[in-house]
């Protein structure tokens, strides 16, 4: 007779970690950010150790501190884009202050003008 099969038990899948400290936008220091999340007020917390930058957002219960750190990526990048445009704005009103400012372009000759060839 045969022998019986023993019943393996299933294999237990390792969940990979997510990282919780990050490089920082501002100093370029690897893993300095340092990622917290307190579930019981919602709140994800992200600090520096070296240039001591902090922000904090509202989080959900399915949120990791990788989207914190995604979320910290696209505020700053929201900000870029905002300056960039207060700027743009600047120079417009300061080209058209100076347009406004300066006499018109003389696109005609002066026929009185010296320096013409004679013939």
């Amino acid at each position: 007779m045969g022998k019986r099969k023993t019943k393996r038990k299933p294999q237990k899948k390792l969940k990979d970690k997510l990282d919780v400290q990050f490089n920082c936008l501002f100093c370029n220091h690897e893993n300095s950010i340092e990622c917290k999340i307190d579930h019981t007020n919602k709140v994800g917390l992200l600090s520096c150790k070296v240039c001591d930058v902090s922000w904090q957002c509202v989080v959900t219960y399915l949120d990791e501190p990788v989207d914190v750190y995604s979320g910290w990526i696209d505020a700053c990048e929201e900000v870029n884009k905002q300056k960039k445009l207060q700027a743009l704005k600047q120079r417009e009103r300061a080209t058209n202050r100076e347009d406004s400012r300066s006499p018109p372009p003389q696109d005609r000759l002066d026929p009185f003008d010296e320096d013409d060839e004679d013939y």
